[in-house]
């Protein structure tokens, strides 16, 4: 990369905009890009949204909105678009907090105006999950207009969805513009703030997961982008205080370090540089939660719960003097029909795409387990290196507390027996070394999940 471009996307003052001009030549290898077209993290933001349509030719946009998000911004939006005699059609889904699966897809498309040529989701999480997939699917652009600072997915090219009870990530394509209008992210709840700061500091657990990844099995790393990554996570986490109180200029740094997480993933070409065990763990709970009818957590909420369990497990692990023969002995014993009779109890409904995933992937196969002990072991001092660059995990429990956030598996309804077999099985959703399969490889899972729960059930 340009060593000019560089330093300037690594300024913690650049406007976000750099990110988005051109093609970034890397020393990691590979040219980054982002197909974002416009980002606008500002006050009134919302009012340059007429502007864009016109200024890009969109004539009939496709406006979705959950009954949240239309209380919240629909009358502004809509005397906006009659003020300036802009054409749209809108659809409001029936429910203040609607789950994305295949309903909700299909309640879009039934409700699809033909005749749009651009879709804008005005919300959040869904929303924006809903929006990115239904456009892609469509083959028209998307716009969202942020009503929350709430989670990381907002400048992402992927789609997070619930099919078949099973969360799964989606290709889908990236908005073209974005719009966060602060007006609009500070009358967000207290708990959507702090669940997106909680799904920005689950970034300290994913990065470690990533550069561990990188030396154990070899996987595509780039250090530019972690520490684009880690210039935002650490613009949030020195304002904790500001952010509890809502000022502008830390709704301003979560939003952006929000935003950027999404453009880290465009760069890397998938979700590593945002995403590690800490979102393997919330997506087992959100699953579990799914299957037993009970009302569904903030994504960032169960993730900055899980960076504390993944933090803590770490910092358990470098405490430890590992026994790397036994745990090779260990990997021997691994038995399939007894690892799919787990997986079947565990995932339900969705066991058997976990199950393929495992035919395919041949994670926990002894062969493949010995070989990761094998760099384990070649390589622990520059591990624990990087486990040891973590923030403790009772500071992230520290600055959730002063966010007023659950800062513990019990508070959002967790039990032991829980919270053990999501360290157990949680990385099966994905073939993604972190964390949870070092523990596996280890022959460490129960015991380390056991201290976490301990740790948790002490403080």
């Amino acid at each position: 990369m340009n060593l000019d471009k560089q330093a300037i996307l690594l300024d913690g003052n650049s406007d976000i905009n750099e990110y988005l001009k051109g093609s970034l030549g890397c020393d990691c290898g590979r040219e980054h890009s982002a197909a974002i077209k416009q980002i606008e993290i500002k006050e009134n933001a919302i009012y340059s949204l007429i502007p864009y349509l016109k200024a890009n030719s969109y004539r009939r946009p496709f406006l979705i909105f959950d009954k949240t998000t239309y209380k919240l911004a629909g009358d502004l939006l809509i005397n906006l678009f009659n003020e300036a005699n802009q054409a749209f059609s809108c659809h409001v889904i029936e429910s203040p907090e609607p789950v994305p699966d295949e309903w909700a897809v299909g309640d879009i498309l039934i409700h699809y105006d033909n005749s749009s040529d651009c879709i804008i989701g005005v919300g959040s999480g869904t929303i924006n999950d809903l929006s990115r997939f239904v456009s892609f699917r469509l083959g028209i652009p998307y716009i969202i207009v942020a009503t929350a600072p709430s989670m990381d997915g907002y400048a992402s090219n992927v789609a997070p969805l619930i099919v078949n009870h099973l969360k799964t990530t989606y290709e889908a394509q990236t908005a073209h513009a974005i719009f966060a209008d602060s007006s609009l992210l500070k009358s967000a709840p207290m708990n959507m703030l702090a669940a997106g700061i909680g799904d920005i500091l689950g970034k300290y657990s994913c990065l470690c997961d990533w550069e561990i990844a990188h030396i154990v099995t070899d996987e595509y790393y780039c250090p530019t982008v972690a520490a684009i990554v880690k210039r935002s996570l650490e613009a949030v986490s020195s304002g904790i205080h500001a952010a509890a109180a809502k000022s502008n200029d830390a709704i301003r740094d979560v939003m952006n370090a929000l935003v950027l997480s999404g453009i880290a993933m465009s760069y890397a070409g998938n979700s590593r540089p945002a995403s590690g065990s800490e979102h393997h763990l919330s997506h087992y709970w959100e699953m579990t939660y799914l299957f037993e009818g009970r009302k569904p957590v903030l994504h960032g909420t169960k993730v900055g719960i899980g960076t504390i369990a993944v933090i803590r497990a770490f910092e358990l692990l470098l405490s430890r003097k590992i026994d790397f023969d036994k745990a090779r002995a260990a990997a021997s014993s691994f038995d399939m029909h007894e690892w799919e009779a787990d997986m079947t109890e565990s995932f339900r409904q969705a066991a058997p795409t976990v199950i393929v995933l495992e035919r395919q992937v041949g994670k926990n196969n002894p062969e493949n387990v010995i070989r990761r002990i094998n760099k384990l072991e070649a390589n622990w001092n520059e591990i624990a290196k990087i486990i040891a660059g973590l923030p403790a995990a009772d500071k992230i429990r520290s600055w959730l507390r002063a966010l007023g956030a659950a800062d513990s598996p019990m508070a959002i309804g967790i039990d032991r027996k829980l919270f053990i077999k999501s360290f157990a099985v949680a990385k099966e959703l994905r073939n993604r070394y972190g964390l949870l399969q070092i523990l596996f490889d280890l022959s460490l899972t129960e015991e380390i999940a056991e201290e976490v729960w301990e740790y948790f059930q002490q403080n």
